[in-house]
């Protein structure tokens, strides 16, 4: 029986995500390794006060949440604490979203605060919100509120190590063997909506359960993508893209890849569910407009401002049988 405080294995399971020792928390909260060391072993039962939040600041979250971890199955503390601040803000859902570059299709931001069950918000999302959240509100939102929802804390060390350290926390996970695991999506439309994982470490995706999780050699993904964070797999649903793509094929998303350049085959969310197509920008056009293009040719070409796509990333491959 676990008789340490209930902020011990919080941090110990933050810790494991942010790959960092007792050492080098105590460090980063500017505290001495001891007080880490005493709540880790069970000596400091009743953890409380301003060295509890600064440890809390480190890994992301407020030490309510060290001292009260979210139940299991419901929104994280993250999607509670970015729902308070667009709230204090004075946004609305739809008005946040808009603000993003979502357009109206906003139940994609409203995943972040109704459904994420990851510890963090994407990093991606977080350095858009810091200009439109901050200094909102009363008492305004400082900077530090909004970056702290993905884990970076600035001040505490440079902020680059900061943003480093909270993107590690959403990496692919790479095993001792030299390989990477990537997770693959169930993406049919009874599944889930919104869109495939945003960082593919940290659990299932926007309510796409996982199928399988894949082990990669990490060089031959190299061989291909300089970068293989953010990777996901998920299978080919209908007959709009063949012959090129079938149904059933396996196809491998860079989910890091959201801008529709260049031309290539993306993964998009129509509305209805997460669908593969061609997208090619309009020349000259502005605002800039792309036209999504199936391969099967009985299936129209469709037109739209770049504004209104919603991308969760670029095809990067596919698995071929012979």
């Amino acid at each position: 029986m676990d008789t340490r405080s209930p902020a011990a294995a919080e941090i110990e399971r933050r810790m494991a995500l942010l790959k960092l020792n007792k050492k080098r928390l105590a460090e980063l909260a500017g505290l001495n390794e001891t007080y880490v060391h005493d709540i880790l072993r069970g000596k400091s039962r009743n953890p409380g006060g301003d060295r509890l939040e600064k440890v809390a600041a480190v890994l992301g979250c407020t030490a309510s949440d060290l001292l009260r971890a979210p139940a299991a199955g419901g929104p994280s503390s993250a999607a509670h604490r970015l729902k308070a601040l667009r709230e204090r803000g004075g946004y609305t859902v739809r008005g946040l979203a808009r603000d993003l570059g979502m357009g109206e299709r906003f139940s994609s931001y409203a995943f972040y605060e109704n459904k994420l069950k990851k510890d963090f918000i994407p990093v991606d999302l977080v350095r858009r919100l810091v200009p439109l959240l901050t200094d909102r509100g009363d008492p305004p939102i400082a900077a530090s509120e909004v970056w702290a929802l993905c884990g970076i804390v600035p001040g505490a060390t440079d902020l680059n190590e900061s943003i480093s350290r909270a993107e590690r926390a959403s990496m692919p996970v790479h095993d001792d063997d030299g390989a990477i695991t990537v997770h693959e999506y169930d993406i049919s439309p009874q599944a889930g909506g919104g869109a495939i994982v945003d960082h593919t470490a940290c659990g299932d995706g926007e309510g796409h359960p996982t199928l399988e999780s894949w082990r990669i050699p990490r060089n031959f993904i190299r061989n291909y993508l300089p970068d293989t964070a953010g990777l996901a797999i998920i299978r080919v649903t209908g007959n709009s893209m063949e012959p090129e793509f079938l149904a059933g094929d396996r196809v491998l998303v860079d989910t890091g890849h959201r801008i529709p350049s260049p031309d290539g085959v993306y993964v998009l969310w129509n509305g209805m569910g997460v669908v593969i197509k061609q997208l090619m920008l309009v020349p000259n056009s502005r605002p800039p407009r792309i036209r999504i293009i199936s391969v099967n040719p009985t299936y129209p070409v469709d037109e739209v401002d770049a504004s209104d796509l919603v991308i969760n990333g670029r095809v990067v491959g596919k698995w071929v049988w012979k």
